[in-house]
């Protein structure tokens, strides 16, 4: 997320003086997105969006309807969200705020005052964003923490449940870790796991596919919609990657120290029987089988 680039803001608005007045207060630093129904801004919503303007009265409903979605949804529920009324009634003003309003703006709009709160609101929440962010995020590798990865294996264990779907998952730890920074030192330790999470990040890259760093020399991938065959070759598919990269590395002589893999493999349909606590299990019962065949690379899939 880039904090200096231009906010995108979503008004839900069908008078066309209240757009235009809208356009001319806010279109030189925002880039806008129009709806003028609430049909067309449930398909125009995206995480893209900073800021909701939301008028109450819309012709196919009431904007109180759509706040509530907003507030429900995990991905929008903290997005701010300035009602935009002609009513100045407390009653309506009072409504909007249980609603979960961030905050409320009469018409016809005051330049001043409209460009104030939403320039305020917008630097809150992309702050915010970022804080979010930050919190999610192993600082050495730039990958996803342990905290991120529980998060995100906790929406796609669900979302598997709902579709009857499968999840895999694939633990990795680099071999003798602590040799390695007895030996070259912490600096070609850090090294190997930045490394190897590039080549994680690299590997497992497509929609849905998360990487994390699970703590210390130990990493993780969640591969959603995955059977074990495909879990096991998405694994031997990223050993082969992280030699390429090491041989690379030693053929350019870039700073590199070769450093071996034990991967453990598992997958499973969730169900009212299973947690991911026992998805978490297996999979580390599978790289404690890898480990004890001797690691180099070695990838044990749970049967």
């Amino acid at each position: 997320m880039d904090i200096n680039s231009a906010p995108t803001v979503l008004i839900v608005e069908d008078e066309p003086v209240g757009i235009a007045s809208l356009a001319g207060i806010l279109g030189g630093a925002c880039e806008l997105i129009i709806s003028q129904s609430l049909a067309e801004a449930r398909l125009l919503l995206s995480d893209e969006i900073d800021i909701v303007l939301l008028d109450l009265y819309l012709p196919d409903g009431s904007g109180l309807d759509f706040l509530n979605e907003l507030r429900a949804s995990e991905l929008y529920a903290y997005v701010p969200v300035v009602c935009i009324s002609a009513s100045d009634q407390i009653q309506d003003i009072e409504e909007a705020f249980r609603h979960g309003a961030t905050d409320y703006v009469l018409k016809p709009f005051n330049k001043t005052i409209l460009s104030a709160k939403v320039s305020t609101f917008i630097d809150l929440k992309r702050k915010t964003d970022m804080l979010a962010e930050a919190a999610l995020t192993d600082p050495l590798t730039g990958i996803g923490n342990r905290r991120m990865f529980n998060q995100q294996l906790d929406l796609e264990w669900r979302r598997a449940w709902r579709q009857d779907s499968s999840v895999g998952l694939i633990l990795v730890d680099l071999d003798h870790f602590k040799q390695i920074n007895d030996r070259y030192g912490h600096a070609q330790g850090d090294l190997c796991l930045q490394q190897l999470a590039t080549v994680m990040n690299s590997s497992f890259a497509r929609a849905g596919e998360v990487v994390a760093r699970f703590g210390g020399d130990e990493f993780v991938a969640l591969i959603p919609g995955a059977n074990l065959h495909s879990t096991i070759t998405a694994a031997n598919n990223f050993a082969k990657a992280v030699h390429t990269e090491l041989h690379n590395c030693l053929q350019f002589a870039k700073p590199c120290t070769p450093f071996t893999l034990s991967i453990g493999c598992t997958a499973t349909h969730p169900s009212s029987l299973s947690s991911t606590a026992e998805l978490i299990e297996a999979a580390d019962k599978s790289l404690y089988e890898a480990k004890e065949d001797g690691g180099r690379n070695c990838v044990r899939p749970l049967l």
